[in-house]
């Protein structure tokens, strides 16, 4: 009965996504109105699974599996979590137990039925870095000052968690450092289930986008003037956008060269100097928006990459992101560092 429940779930929605007969409403100005709090939790993965080869859906069997999937991970999460809570009480341990499901969205009232978010290439999976191209590797997490676990050959890091050592602040990985994270910057959004929401705000003469995970708001003129000097790249770039019928489309470009073309949670390739970001915004529904961005950076990838995620309108406020592991996690790590420098030299 669940499985059906889901698989009535996903045809409307998929129904709500195709249907020609939904009418965007409009903001004062005649825009289509995208003014609010959205969603972008999608539990599609990023890169297609080699065995579905070039088909970009899932079909009826594979959505059930998923949606039954989904459904019985939440429950294992909320276990498991018992059973820390648990071990922590009753065993002596310096293991906080980080973030637990409170900290996370995992709903998905518009689900995507792709078989990755990439639906371009083809076959839906990264493609070829060009020659001399870098691929930067996170080492694990519990490596935080990497150890030599991970060979980096070239600074600056372009990594968004772990370090190449702590000898720096410099050394660290971006999202260590509270500058870039690899679910919502590129700027472009890669769908995740934590700090998973986006503000939009609609005058006449900008948009502007505020993703609750980081605190840089992109502010996006509607105009035509012409983008920032190529001397001035910022972490976001230089946004310039325009109305395509009910599509927001949002060109971005000059981004700083210390930022990676793709970021994923333990890989970073090449650098987003030369890329042209392309993200295109239209709602489909009364809660639903697809979201689609195109990286064309030919001096990272050999091709160009698009992708699909879907957005859900969500009923609830952004919160402040601190991003704690800025302010306290960085000092410490570094302090300590230096700390077994001193102590394990004399030792």
């Amino acid at each position: 009965m669940l499985c059906l429940i889901c698989l009535g779930q996903f045809c409307a929605a998929q129904a709500q996504e195709t249907s020609s007969t939904y009418v965007v409403p409009r903001t004062e100005h005649g825009y289509p109105d995208l003014n609010g709090i959205w969603n972008f939790n999608d539990s599609t993965p990023f890169e297609r699974p080699r065995a579905f080869g070039e088909r970009e859906y899932l079909n009826a069997e594979e959505l059930e599996e998923k949606f039954s999937r989904l459904d019985s991970s939440e429950d294992r999460r909320v276990q498991r979590e018992s059973n820390v809570s648990q071990r922590i009480l009753e065993v002596p341990t310096d293991d906080t137990g980080a973030y637990n499901t409170f900290w996370s969205y995992y709903d998905e009232p518009f689900p995507n039925p792709r078989t990755s978010m990439i639906v371009y290439p083809s076959d839906g999976r990264i493609p070829t870095t060009q020659n001399g191209v870098i691929t930067q590797r996170s080492p694990p997490p519990s490596n935080p000052c990497n150890d030599g676990l991970v060979v980096i050959a070239d600074r600056p890091v372009r990594i968004s968690f772990g370090a190449v050592s702590c000898d720096r602040p410099e050394d660290f990985g971006l999202a260590s450092r509270c500058l870039l994270f690899a679910q919502s910057t590129g700027p472009y959004i890669k769908a995740n289930s934590y700090n998973n929401n986006v503000q939009f705000v609609i005058t006449k003469d900008h948009v502007v986008l505020y993703t609750e995970l980081g605190n840089d708001p992109r502010i996006i003129p509607l105009d035509d003037r012409p983008f920032l000097d190529k001397r001035i790249e910022t972490w976001t770039g230089s946004s310039r956008g325009h109305w395509e019928g009910d599509t927001l489309v949002v060109e971005t470009r000059h981004f700083n060269p210390k930022m990676a073309s793709i970021y994923m949670r333990a890989r970073a390739y090449g650098s987003a100097e030369q890329m042209v970001l392309t993200e295109r915004f239209t709602r489909v529904g009364e809660n639903a928006m697809v979201y689609e961005f195109t990286v064309d950076d030919p001096a990272t990838f050999v091709d160009r990459i698009t992708a699909v995620v879907h957005f859900s309108k969500l009923g609830a406020p952004i919160y402040e992101f601190a991003c704690h592991e800025g302010n306290y996690a960085l000092t410490n790590m570094l302090r300590a560092a230096r700390m077994e420098d001193v102590y394990g030299a004399q030792n």
